[in-house]
């Protein structure tokens, strides 16, 4: 992502010094909120939905009127405790794997549901879906290191209690949907 950034704004500089000037400034703020969350596990989900916000900024900028984007997060979802950092790279990868790869406008769709004691977080795309391992029929994608970190978070954040599903969405494209166990942020005692 940050390569990608930075080759981004070495793009616009000399064609679009403005947007260039406006990438640089968010990618400051972006990496501002990265530094100051080292070591935080985990964090409410508006505060999540804020970073993935400012990341979605640049993407947009780079991406321009290709990337489309729907969040659908219910209000009584923003206190759920998530992990830091987790939809960034599963974004990332619907945007890599999705919108790049079509030539015209690319869909990403981010969306969080309880169901019962857990919460549902899905980021779905439009792109071309997962292929199939011709041995034995399984997704040949979700074994590259996004998908692969973010399963080892989930695992030693929450033990079993946690699932990541990747699948090819009935009306095209992947689906990603992680399982984790429903903790509201408690809030802070007024002194």
């Amino acid at each position: 992502f940050l390569f990608n950034t930075l080759h981004a704004i070495s793009t616009l500089i000399h064609r679009d010094p403005d947007a260039a000037d406006e990438m640089v400034a968010q990618l400051s703020d972006l990496l501002r909120m990265t530094l100051a969350n080292i070591g935080v596990q985990e964090v409410p989900l508006q505060q999540e939905l804020e970073f993935l916000r400012r990341y979605l900024e640049i993407q947009q900028m780079r991406f321009q009127d290709r990337l489309r984007v729907v969040v659908d997060v219910p209000s009584d979802t923003l206190d759920v405790r998530v992990p830091n950092q987790v939809l960034q790279p599963l974004v990332e990868n619907a945007i890599r794997h999705g919108v790049d790869a079509s030539r015209g406008e690319g869909l990403v769709e981010i969306s969080a549901r309880t169901e019962g004691g857990m919460l549902r977080l899905s980021v779905r795309d439009d792109g071309p879906g997962l292929r199939q391992d011709a041995v034995n029929g399984t997704p040949a994608r979700g074994r590259g290191i996004g998908i692969s970190n973010t399963r080892a978070r989930l695992r030693e954040l929450y033990g079993p209690a946690s699932v990541l599903e990747l699948a090819n969405y009935p009306a095209g494209g992947t689906l990603v949907s992680l399982l984790i166990p429903l903790r509201r942020e408690q809030p802070s005692a007024a002194g």
